[in-house]
């Protein structure tokens, strides 16, 4: 059941979980660059692309995905087989464990807040800071 009702204080708490999870991760990629090293893919998806590009990607990606993910697959399915697909469907990280790991935990976070708030607009969010910072940051990085 989608709730109408979106407060300021969600928004905060959503562009809030979504940037301590960039922060998470450029911490890592700047202190642990092999763990994180998907092949250069995303590097080559974001490094020549400009920053209103990247918003118009990554707010259609985090729209489609989390309305196909949490709004329809995981009201059928539930949290977990849905978390587990959901990372599985980002190959182009199985090569290494971390990226999994990774990926499959902040999927069951964008689940779990959807559960939480019975709002979409919570895990489209976390979901879009996080795509858009990271994809700002790779930007920044490959054009030095």
């Amino acid at each position: 059941m989608e709730n109408s009702s979106i407060s300021i204080g969600m928004v905060w708490a959503s562009i809030s979980v979504g940037l301590v999870i960039v922060v998470v991760d450029i911490i890592g990629m700047i202190r642990y660059p092999t763990i994180y090293d998907d092949g250069g893919i995303n590097q080559t998806l974001f490094a020549t692309k400009s920053y209103l590009h990247i918003f118009v990607l990554t707010l259609f990606i985090a729209i489609s995905e989390e309305l196909f993910f949490r709004g329809v697959l995981q009201s059928y399915f539930g949290l977990i087989p849905v978390s587990l697909f959901f990372a599985l469907i980002h190959f182009r990280y199985l090569k290494n464990w971390y990226l999994v790991l990774n990926v499959l935990i902040v999927s069951f976070l964008l689940g779990y807040s959807y559960e939480l708030t019975e709002s979409l607009f919570v895990p489209i969010t976390i979901h879009f800071v996080i795509d858009f910072l990271l994809a700002c940051w790779i930007r920044l990085k490959g054009r030095k």
